[in-house]
């Protein structure tokens, strides 16, 4: 019987081309759209599958309330957590910090910079990542180990053995390679290029190499806590013993007003999609950025559904004798319904190839980076069944209620005179759907001309420093000076300066501030950069001079340039009283502040302006910032490329503009 309903279903379609025409493009545009949200939310969907112990896994994230009543959650907690619930709690299985640093690493041939963190020993016992070379238990156990991924491996020592081999990382050392990890068996937000040994740390500190944060409570940002509890322990327990550790930190900090902070507990099968958190680490996605594509998506689907059934009633009167021949010859008002459906399936199938077909073609175009961010959209076996099911979705949504229509005709009326028969009130209904899909239409156009105007808006309005003429050199701290001074003898260079991250995507990091010892901490986020980069981006001076000549040249920090809001938050009351005045970093590093600036957005134009302490640290450089002459031609790039390659003819030149 099937067989014979998609006979019929397939004469009727080739019998009425127009009509099958536009259901089949109408319905092919809107799912395109609904397509290339599905590979969005099922990448998404398929972060963190392959670790082994999904339901006993915990990150411990931070809730902060600042005196203004600011509410705040960080993805990161302090370094001392772990071991003070292992320690202070029986609950505990294993854990692992994570504590990502960046840094260059070089063996002598080759200089990278790599995505590295310490972590625990115990990182293998958490995380679904196996060993290609080296024994899991052991690998990060020893000081000054290190794990690399099989990529990173290949690009240093290619097809020769890495296993005991030696790394040296700016301004960390040298690090013997004890594990090479094999390809992960799926994305995760933990990736990294390197693994570092946690057990390098306190020397790493003592020495002065890392900020001593090892035994620092009051440094919320920087590091990641993952537990692995016991099988027998309950998630109450836990929540009750961070709570216990939370209740103990209050009652010794002194803080005041409505300042408070607390720990909580968040499942790692939870963490994709999650809220939106301060200090996130990797690939987390947006919970409520997807659901918004999904209600996008909807609502088109919902208007091109809408648009065939308008059409399908329109032409019910076509199909009454049909239906009328059909039922005096014995079939049910369930098969006429089936009939429809069928109908209806196959035109939603149809309209799912051409829509895969349209996807394809415009992720084809320069362009699609920004569409689809990079994402695969191969066929696979789970694709596929998720496209065909959004397919069946999709047919019975735009056909159930024509089909209910169709086969609700009595014989006798369809057969005797056609033109009084009335489907949902006659053309009340029809009405009715016309004004919905026109609704729908509506809604769709607001929100995306109010997206595209909120996109528009922050790609073009003014973040408070030059970005138009410039590019971005990734590149050691080691080979900066010599090819800083190089490129600043180009024609067409304006300025050059060094800095730790590229401004106006992210911080380099999340400092404690303090405007004398013993005071109550404010968190800021830093750069670290060079004098030159005030007058290389534009930045706009309020009070006092970017850093002395001399700082370039000695290691230890002695001024910072701070924004408008770390003032207010500071309570300083102008820019020039806040010049000369000493600050503490982390409680560890005083500081002179020796300029005041406007407030930029370095974090984007979505998010609003924020505290920023701009740090001098040579050894943190990680970028080089050029400012060119308007309109320069390509073959400018083919300079900097050649004079990079006198420089560092082993790795490729990598430019962003």
């Amino acid at each position: 019987m099937i067989r014979n309903y998609l006979k019929i279903a397939i004469r009727n379609l080739m019998r009425n081309k127009t009509f099958s025409f536009i259901n089949i493009f109408g319905l092919g545009l809107s799912m395109a759209v609904c397509l290339l949200v599905i590979i969005h939310l099922k990448d998404q969907l398929s972060y963190d599958k392959f670790h082994p112990q999904p339901n006993r896994t915990w990150r411990i994230i931070t809730h902060i309330t600042s005196k203004e009543g600011n509410a705040h959650t960080f993805a990161s907690t302090p370094l001392p957590l772990a071991d003070k619930l292992s320690t202070d709690f029986n609950l505990i299985e294993s854990f692992t910090r994570i504590y990502p640093h960046n840094a260059s690493a070089t063996n002598g041939v080759k200089e990278l910079r790599l995505s590295q963190a310490f972590v625990d020993s115990n990182f293998f016992n958490i995380f679904g990542y196996t060993l290609q070379a080296g024994n899991p238990q052991t690998a990060l156990a020893a000081p000054n180990s290190i794990v690399l991924s099989k990529e990173v491996a290949e690009k240093f020592f290619g097809n020769a053995n890495a296993m005991g081999q030696v790394l040296s990382f700016t301004g960390l050392g040298d690090f013997h390679v004890t594990g090479i990890m094999n390809t992960p068996a799926g994305k995760s937000h933990v990736e990294q290029d390197a693994l570092l040994s946690m057990s390098s740390m306190p020397l790493l500190e003592k020495t002065g190499k890392l900020s001593a944060n090892l035994q620092q409570w009051n440094n919320f940002t920087g590091a990641y806590t993952y537990l692995l509890l016991k099988p027998q322990v309950k998630q109450q327990q836990l929540t009750q013993a961070v709570q216990t550790i939370s209740n103990g930190l209050m009652k010794q900090s002194k803080l005041e007003g409505k300042e408070n902070f607390s720990f909580a507990l968040q499942p790692l099968n939870k963490i994709i999609l999650s809220e939106e958190m301060n200090s996130p680490l990797g690939n987390t996605g947006s919970r409520g950025k997807m659901l918004a594509e999904v209600v996008i998506a909807f609502i088109i689907l919902l208007s091109a559904c809408f648009n065939y059934t308008n059409l399908s009633v329109a032409r019910s009167l076509k199909r009454g004798k049909e239906v009328g021949i059909r039922k005096v010859s014995g079939a049910v008002r369930g098969q006429v319904f089936t009939q429809f459906i069928i109908e209806s399936l196959l035109t939603s199938c149809l309209a799912l190839v051409l829509a895969y077909l349209l996807l394809r073609l415009i992720t084809g175009q320069p362009f699609a980076q920004e569409i689809t961010g990079g994402i695969d959209l191969s066929l696979d076996a789970s694709t596929c069944t998720w496209f065909i099911l959004f397919s069946l979705f999709a047919g019975l949504l735009a056909g159930v209620l024509p089909a209910w229509a169709l086969s609700s005709f009595k014989p006798v009326e369809v057969l005797k005179n056609l033109a009084t028969v009335k489907l949902f009130l006659g053309n009340n209904f029809r009405k009715t759907l016309i004004v919905g899909q026109f609704t729908l239409s509506l809604v769709a156009t607001v929100f995306t001309l109010t997206f595209f105007r909120q996109f528009d808006y922050m790609a073009n309005a003014d973040p408070g420093f030059k970005r138009d003429h410039i590019i971005t050199i990734p590149l050691a701290a080691t080979s900066q000076p010599v090819f800083k001074h190089e490129l600043e003898q180009l024609n067409g260079v304006s300025q050059v300066a060094s800095i730790s991250t590229i401004p106006g995507k992210d911080a380099t990091g999340y400092a404690s501030i303090r405007p004398q010892p013993g005071a109550t901490a404010i968190g800021m986020d830093y750069y670290y950069a060079d004098a030159a980069i005030f007058k290389t981006l534009k930045l706009t001076l309020l009070a006092g001079t970017a850093f002395p000549l001399q700082a370039d040249s000695v290691r230890t920090e002695t001024h910072v340039v701070l924004n408008e809001m770390a003032l207010q938050r500071l309570h300083i009351n102008s820019p020039q009283e806040a010049i000369g005045k000493a600050i503490w970093i982390d409680d560890s590093v005083q500081v002179q502040i020796a300029g005041v600036m406007k407030n930029v957005s370095h974090r984007g134009m979505a998010i609003p302006f924020m505290p920023l302490v701009i740090r001098n640290k040579p050894t943190a450089f990680h970028y080089l910032v050029v400012n060119t002459a308007n309109g320069l031609p390509f073959s400018f790039l083919k300079t900097v490329e050649s004079t990079w390659k006198n420089n560092t003819p082993t790795n490729p030149l990598k430019v962003n503009g």
